[in-house]
């Protein structure tokens, strides 16, 4: 049998396709947090909350590694470290282990009077869009006592409110919730633009097509 010594471009070439498969390149998004294709992102200030408990695991992917709740447990053991034993609850994917773990903190939380609402629990397991972020902003509110910041959404009816009040010619006013711009043009006035002038013409658009394929404008 003959001996064969690899070349040092022929080992760095083997050792890149015989690496561990699903290695990461570097996540260039704040703080290393990636949020999965078409969900909400996760405020930094609860993503930052979650990194200063020192979790045995960062959270990389809040849809894929809050859904087994030992994250979860490991946050109220980081609050209850003598009522949360974490070798009671299981790191794993199974649909079992899942349940098992929920089930023993909405347990803790029936008994403490802490809030863990039962739709984002489920969400949360079923992977339902935005639901493990919601759950996480929920715990870090409860936690903290801090308000996760959100974007206020104009109200509609007020705004439409505030421009009927402001009324007036040429005012903006508001319907359905959309702006409409009012112009105080009147008909038939003929409108100057710098040094050109434009005239409304009477009738229809067909009509119009037809004096001017007839080589006519009047």
């Amino acid at each position: 049998m003959t001996n064969r010594t690899l070349s040092t471009t022929q080992a760095a070439a083997l050792a890149s396709t015989t690496g561990r498969r699903g290695t990461r390149l570097e996540d260039t998004t704040v703080f290393g947090y990636e949020s999965p294709p078409d969900t909400p992102a996760l405020h930094r200030d609860v993503f930052k909350w979650v990194q200063s408990l020192d979790l045995s695991q960062s959270l990389k992917n809040c849809r894929r590694d809050v859904a087994n709740g030992f994250l979860v447990a490991e946050v109220f053991a980081r609050y209850f470290p003598t009522d949360i034993q974490m070798h009671s609850f299981a790191n794993a994917t199974s649909s079992h282990f899942k349940r098992d773990n929920w089930a023993q903190l909405q347990t803790f939380c029936g008994k403490q009077g802490i809030s863990l609402p039962a739709d984002l629990v489920e969400g949360t397991v079923q992977g339902l869009h935005g639901a493990a972020i919601a759950l996480l902003e929920h715990l870090y509110e409860s936690f903290t006592g801090k308000k996760v910041p959100r974007i206020k959404v104009p109200d509609a009816a007020a705004a439409a409110a505030a421009a009927a009040a402001r009324g007036g010619a040429g005012a903006a006013s508001v319907q359905d919730g959309a702006r409409l711009i009012s112009s105080q043009a009147k008909t038939a006035q003929n409108l100057e633009f710098g040094q050109v002038t434009t005239q409304q013409v009477a009738g229809d658009a067909l009509t119009l097509r037809r004096r001017l394929a007839a080589g006519s404008t009047s």
